[in-house]
C-alpha cells in the first residue's frame, strides 16, 4: 500500500536530502492530540512509596520504556512528586489536569510522529498541508522495512498504525498507559485523512533544526522507500523543473512522477502522468 505526505513548497529539500520531519504533538494541528480523558485513579499515588509506584508502571509500560531509561523516567516523575501528593489530598480534581501536562510535556521533548494517508487526491489535504495546491505530495511504499523498526514484539513505537477515528474521546487509565489509546485516536471529525502514524524517539534523529516552541528533527529515509511523487496543481514552473530535475537522479529512478490537475467539473482532483 502507498501512503502519502503532504508538503509545501518550500520542503522541496524533502527530496533533496531523504530527511522528512516527525513531529511533536504539541505542534499538531489538532488541539486534542494528546489530551486524553482521563480516570480518577489518583488516589494510589497517596499513602505508597512514590519510587516503587513509577517503577513499576514503568516496568509494564512498553510504551515508556521504548524512548526513555528507567534512570531518566524515575528522575522525572520525581520532580513532580511533592506537586502530585500535595495537590492529590482535596484537590483531586486538579491533578487529574496536571498529569496529563506532565505527559505532553514529556512526550513533546522525547517522542515524534510522522503522519501519512491512504489518499492523495483530498482537496482540503491539499490546500492545507500543500500550500493551496502549490505544493506536493510524496508516495511512500508502507511495506519497506523503513517503516517497520520494532525492537520488539510489544514496542509501540517505530512502526505504522492506523489512526483509530471516534465520536468521544478514549477514558485513559494514567496508572495503566495504553499507546494505542494515546497516541492513535482521534475524532471522527479527521476521520477524511485516512492517516496512519509512525512513531519514533526525537533523539534518534539526523538533523535538528532550531525553532520555537518546538525544535524541528528531520529523520533520514531511504530513496528506495518512495514509490511517487505528484505535483501540485499550482505547483510553480520552477518548483517543477527542480522536482523533475531531482527525479532524474538514478536513486529515483524507479519512481513515478505525476501531476495533479483540477477537475472543474466534478470540484475533484485528477492524478495523471507528469508529460509537461
Amino acid at each position: 500500500m502507498i501512503l502519502y505526505k503532504y508538503l509545501p513548497p518550500a520542503r522541496i529539500d524533502c527530496i533533496q536530502n531523504c530527511l522528512i520531519r516527525f513531529t511533536q504533538y504539541g505542534d499538531f494541528n489538532d488541539p486534542f492530540e494528546l489530551n486524553p480523558n482521563e480516570e480518577n485513579e489518583i488516589r494510589e499515588l497517596v499513602g505508597r512509596d512514590f519510587v516503587k509506584l513509577v517503577e513499576e508502571q514503568y516496568s509494564k509500560n512498553p510504551l515508556i520504556s521504548a524512548f526513555i531509561s528507567k534512570e531518566a523516567f524515575i528522575n522525572l516523575a520525581l520532580t513532580q512528586e511533592e506537586s502530585v501528593k500535595n495537590v492529590v489530598v482535596g484537590i483531586e480534581p486538579y491533578v487529574v489536569r496536571l498529569l496529563p501536562g506532565i505527559l505532553q510535556k514529556t512526550a513533546n521533548s522525547l517522542l515524534g510522529a510522522l503522519s501519512l494517508s491512504e489518499i492523495c487526491d483530498h482537496e482540503l489535504m491539499w490546500s492545507h498541508y500543500a500550500e493551496e495546491h502549490k505544493g506536493y505530495v510524496m508516495g511512500f511504499d508502507s511495506s519497506h522495512p523503513f517503516f517497520n523498526q520494532k525492537k520488539s514484539s510489544v514496542d509501540e513505537l517505530r512502526h505504522l498504525r492506523k489512526i483509530d477515528y471516534r465520536d468521544k474521546p478514549p477514558v485513559i487509565n494514567l496508572m495503566n498507559t495504553n499507546g494505542s489509546e494515546l497516541f492513535f485516536v482521534k475524532s471522527s471529525k479527521w476521520k477524511y485523512e485516512v492517516e496512519w502514524r509512525m512513531l519514533l524517539p526525537l533523539s534518534d534523529s539526523a538533523e535538528l533544526v532550531d525553532k520555537n516552541p518546538y525544535p524541528i528533527h528531520l529523520f533520514k529515509f531511504p530513496a528506495k522507500a518512495v514509490e511517487r511523487i505528484i505535483l501540485g496543481a499550482k505547483i510553480s514552473d520552477e518548483n517543477k523543473r527542480i522536482i523533475k530535475s531531482l527525479m532524474g537522479d538514478r536513486k529515483f529512478s524507479h519512481v513515478e512522477l505525476c501531476q495533479a490537475r483540477l477537475d472543474s467539473s466534478s470540484y475533484g482532483i485528477v492524478i495523471g502522468n507528469e508529460t509537461g
